[in-house]
Order: C-alpha cells, then structure tokens, then sequence
C-alpha cells in the first residue's frame, strides 16, 4: 500500500512539472498561430508601401454607422470578404471601444511571394490597443483580408537580440524555479511517509486484540526444613508405621510413632 501510494504521487507530480514547464511557450504558440494573414514577407519602404498604409488607416478612420452600412451593402452585392472585414472592425469596437489613434510611424508593410502587400499598424481603442494587419492586392486596389490581433505578436517580432535573451532569461528562471520548487514538494511528500507509516502501525496495533493475561501458577508447598517434626501430619504417620510394621511382620495397631524428624543428608554421601 506504502509503495503504490509512492507512485501515484511520484506520477502526478511529474505531470505537473511537464505542465508547468510547457505553460511558459503556450503563450506564445497563442501568439504564432492566432494571425490567419502571414507577415513573414520581405520588408518594403517605397511608395507602394506609403499607399498600403494610408489604405489602413482610410480602412479604420471609417465610423461604426459607416461600417454597418458598408456590411449591409457587401453583403447585398455577395461580397462576402468585405462584410466580414468590417464584422470584425464592428465587433473590436464593440469590445474596445472607439479608434482613438493610429500610429503610423510604428506602421510596417511586407511584400508576400504572391506580390500582396501586407500592413502591420499599430491601434489605440477607448479601453485597450491592438494591431490590424491587412493584406492588399495592389494590382486590384482591393483588400484581400484584414484581422485585428495581440500587439504581443507585433513586439516579439521588433524586439532586439537583447531583449529577445532578456525575455529567454525570464522564461528560463521561472522554468527553473518550478522544477525546484516541484523537488522540494515531492521531499517534504517523502518525508511525511514515516509519519504515515507510524499511524498506519498505530490503527493495526488498535485493531488486534489485546493478548491473554497468563494463568498464575501456584507456588509448591516448602519442603520441610531438616530436623523438623513432622508429627503433625497425621497420613505420613500413617505410612510410616504400616511400612514399619511390615519390616517386622506384626500388625501395625501395637505400634506407637513418638517421633518423625527429617534427617539432613551430607553432600559427600
């Protein structure tokens, strides 16, 4: 019973080491998968770029009533990626609040392989901030999607190499620093097993019967000390004088036993 208990502790405990130490990347796996647009393109700085970001921001500066309005008419026409663009921009607004600015300074624009240009842009809401990418054919002139996401994917991606070791640093300590604190639970575990080991001993010793209490035996009768009368026992006076009266052949009612004394043997006889 002791030994399975050991195993089943020493078995949950390691899934919850292997669990914390894989909660340090699910934020940041969170943060990988969630954009369904791709910004891993070749950086861009010219005059399609300045275009692509003024596109956003004409995209944003648009109003909530405007927004619904362009849905409803998308929707008329079966524009179905318009429409859902401006859900999206209805329901963040809904979440957050009102655009209050747009940086565009911190604004940057790729070039997919497919000759697209995707805008990253920086937004400021009345209760929180988030990045809007979106993905323009330029050739068309027309949005081909657009998503609001984290700006903790956005930072991750500007971040310098120092920042990039300083965050590797905390995420290292803290992994650390769990193992260590699961090693310390799992010896104050194995040292709490002797104290149920004790009072597992304790129950079965209460549970057994108590044993029998032994039957006193009586102490045998002191044998006479030597040169002691014996007279007063009336069955050896009787014992010895039929024994006596044997030897001599006579009948034992003629005899008289005045006297029966044990005699002290010595030790060289």
């Amino acid at each position: 019973m002791r030994r399975l208990m050991k195993r089943v502790a020493a078995a949950v405990l390691m899934a919850a080491c292997l669990l914390s130490l894989s909660a340090c990347s699910a934020k940041q796996d969170e943060a990988v998968t969630s954009s369904r647009i791709a910004t891993d393109g070749t950086p861009v700085d010219d005059m399609m770029a300045e275009y692509a970001k003024l596109t956003a921001v004409q995209s944003l500066g648009v109003s909530t009533e405007g927004l619904i309005a362009q849905k409803v008419m998308s929707e008329a026409q079966g524009n179905a990626v318009m429409a859902a663009i401006c859900e999206e921009q209805i329901n963040v607004r809904k979440e957050l609040g009102d655009v209050r600015s747009i940086d565009i300074d911190k604004a940057s624009v790729v070039q997919m392989a497919d000759g697209t240009y995707t805008v990253i842009l920086p937004v400021t809401f009345t209760e929180g901030s988030m990045q809007y990418v979106m993905n323009l054919n330029m050739i068309s002139q027309q949005i081909v999607d657009a998503e609001f996401t984290e700006l903790a994917s956005n930072e991750e991606e500007n971040k310098t190499v120092g920042q990039l070791l300083e965050t590797a640093t905390v995420y290292a300590v803290i992994g650390i620093g769990t193992v260590f604190a699961v090693l310390i639970f799992i010896s104050l575990l194995i040292a709490c097993f002797k104290f149920i080991h004790k009072w597992e001993t304790g129950q079965k010793a209460k549970a057994e019967p108590a044993p029998a209490a032994p039957t006193p035996v009586k102490a045998a009768a002191p044998a006479p000390a030597a040169g002691e009368d014996l007279m007063g026992d009336a069955e050896l006076v009787a014992v010895i004088s039929a024994a006596i009266a044997a030897y001599e052949g006579t009948s034992s009612n003629g005899l008289v036993v005045r006297s029966i004394r044990r005699v002290q043997r010595s030790k060289g006889r």
